[in-house]
């Protein structure tokens, strides 16, 4: 029964992601647009897991940061401070380097 409530939170905390996270609504067009293309151009299977990482990398650095976010906002109060400012700027950072890297990964899946 404790499994199945993890997943319950996981689920949760995935809904949670897309309604409250603009970027997921991105995230989201971005994934369905590059499964479309995939399967349009009909890539291999080795091109299909790294197309899957790419997602799966872009999406995980995202919940990671919106978490990130929501903890850093509750533990200062949503006042402004420097190290909570680094913190949320770093993170933003890794997702746009998770983003970055996947653009290359689909620029070499569909264009090489």
């Amino acid at each position: 029964m404790a499994r199945a409530k993890s997943f319950t939170f996981a689920i949760n905390g995935l809904y949670q992601l897309l309604r409250n996270e603009p970027n997921a609504v991105l995230h989201t067009i971005a994934t369905v647009a590059v499964v479309a293309a995939g399967i349009v151009r009909h890539i291999g299977p080795m091109q299909w897991v790294a197309i899957v990482i790419a997602i799966g990398l872009v999406w995980i650095t995202e919940a990671v940061n919106t978490g990130m976010e929501r903890l850093c906002d509750h533990v200062c109060g949503n006042r402004f401070h420097p190290a909570i400012k680094l913190v949320k700027d770093v993170m933003a950072a890794a997702v746009m380097m998770a983003a970055g890297v996947s653009v290359v990964i689909g620029i070499i899946v569909f264009f090489f």
